[in-house]
């Protein structure tokens, strides 16, 4: 049960920068780009709070759940990131997927890990 991340996606389509939702969302630019380029484990209800009061939007356009039964190349685009569910354990950084250009940060994926 994967969930993709579309902030890159999102943020594109709404014609903010980076550097804009950074400073509207009082988060680093640093940040931004980690939760786009698929180097967070996790995003807070705060974070995703924020993002859709900047972006206007709803969580729903931000995260997108998909079946396990999906195809890989038909649930990670360029600018969307796929990320473990709760039961498939993230022990390193090399198990996020590396090769997506955009970001993902929900609810915390692995209870053991600190958020993003």
């Amino acid at each position: 049960m994967p969930v993709l991340v579309k902030l890159k996606k999102t943020r594109e389509a709404k014609g903010l920068s980076q550097n804009e939702l950074a400073r509207k969302t009082g988060y680093s630019l640093q940040n931004i780009q980690k939760i786009e380029q698929g180097r967070a484990a996790s995003i807070t209800f705060d974070a995703l709070g924020r993002f859709c009061e900047v972006l206007e939007c709803q969580p729903g356009d931000i995260l997108e759940w998909q079946p396990d039964n999906v195809d890989d190349k038909t649930r990670n685009s360029s600018d969307e990131i796929v990320l473990p569910t709760a039961s498939e354990k993230v022990t390193r950084k090399s198990d996020v997927p590396k090769s997506t250009k955009s970001q993902a940060h929900m609810v915390v994926i692995d209870n053991n890990r600190g958020a993003a």
